[in-house]
């Protein structure tokens, strides 16, 4: 699944934001993220992928376990509005 999404906030503010998608996904789906360059590598039960963020856009990739993947739709939504509040 990928969810991208343009800004206007600059790399420094963009991560800032990325951290904050991260610990909200992170209470929401159990997933653990670590920094590795301008990539938030993020990982939980049935769930692996990495937020990457730049000058102009937000790209979340995450590939879900075959049981997450039956519900893609509704995690979906979420991560999609979750992103959407950050970036606003």
């Amino acid at each position: 699944m990928k969810i991208r999404r343009s800004h206007n906030l600059g790399l420094e503010e963009a991560r800032n934001r990325a951290d904050l998608i991260a610990a909200d996904l992170q209470e929401q789906f159990s997933m653990r993220s670590k920094w590795q360059g301008d990539a938030l590598h993020v990982s939980g039960n049935g769930v692996t992928g990495q937020l990457k963020v730049d000058e102009q856009n937000i790209e979340l990739d995450v590939r879900l376990g075959f049981a997450l993947k039956l519900m893609e739709g509704p995690i979906r939504s979420v991560i999609e509005k979750t992103i959407d509040e950050e970036l606003a």
